[in-house]
């Protein structure tokens, strides 16, 4: 008997190896600043995080952000960023009816800000998924399947419900939405 529990111990501590490694992040992938707002970097100049809190405002004034860009729909960062001097641009955009009308208005807050820009929705997972993917696409010559593959594994939250997401993604014309965003 205690010959079976210890090779049974013994294949449990060679397995724990195996069963805790995580997949690594791609390298190319947006850089993880602070977990408990789902932060991350994704240039210098551009990061994407889930709704701020009021302990997330010194945070993002640390790292340098100047502009906040929020994709809620019905929620706004007005009370939140009040006398803190960062500026807030609402672009509302539903999670479930992705419109290029929208995609191109935050594409072109995010391109006309002053200074470091932070995007969110509520989780910084979907909406904020799809524009940071945009983004990669336009400004960083991803390919809609690279942007795809952070959007979906890279671990921001991404809710397979909304398969609608990936499915603009695909379609999307990106020269009409480029041309739109730069007018």
């Amino acid at each position: 008997m205690l010959n079976a529990v210890f090779k049974l111990l013994v294949l449990m501590c060679l397995a724990l190896p195996v069963c805790a490694a995580q997949p690594a992040r791609k390298a190319e992938w947006a850089e993880p600043v602070e977990q408990s707002a789902n932060l991350f970097r994704i240039t210098p100049q551009f990061y994407r995080s889930a709704q701020l809190g009021a302990k997330d405002v010194a945070l993002i004034q640390s790292l340098g952000v100047k502009t906040v860009v929020s994709l809620r729909a019905f929620h706004s960062d007005q009370k939140i960023l009040k006398d803190t001097g960062l500026k807030s641009i609402r672009v509302p955009m539903n999670t479930w009816d992705i419109e290029d009308k929208d995609v191109i208005a935050a594409l072109r807050a995010i391109k006309q800000a002053d200074g470091p820009v932070l995007l969110h929705c509520l989780h910084g997972a979907d909406r904020t998924g799809l524009i940071s993917a945009m983004y990669r696409i336009l400004y960083q010559g991803w390919s809609k399947e690279q942007a795809l593959d952070e959007l979906m594994n890279g671990a921001y939250g991404y809710h397979s419900m909304w398969t609608n997401i990936p499915k603009y993604l695909n379609a999307v014309d990106i020269e009409k939405i480029r041309l739109a965003v730069e007018k």
